[in-house]
């Protein structure tokens, strides 16, 4: 069973200083690839890096059971939750 290559119909146009051009096709040839390919590399890689950031969230052990135990409790104050969101808004804010 072969795999067909997903289609290629969109397409982005870009301005950039030669230098940045010379110095991203030197690092393409380097990898062995065609400057676009390397540069679609790249770019889903970093892409792929800063959605995982946002949208996945990494708790301490004391964070998750705190977490935990905010959904046990009965609708009231919940100080060790918001303490772990301050926490972990902290961390995104560094």
């Amino acid at each position: 069973m072969t795999l067909s290559a997903p289609e290629k119909d969109e397409r982005i146009d870009i301005r950039l200083p030669a230098s940045l051009k010379q110095q991203l096709g030197r690092a393409a040839s380097y990898a062995g690839m065609p400057l676009s390919a390397f540069l679609l590399s790249a770019a889903s890689e970093r892409a792929s890096q800063v959605i995982h950031q946002r949208e996945e969230i990494t708790l301490t052990q004391e964070d998750w059971v705190a977490f935990l135990q905010g959904l046990d409790e009965e609708d009231k104050e919940r100080p060790r939750l918001k303490e772990a969101a301050q926490r972990y808004a902290k961390r995104l804010s560094e």
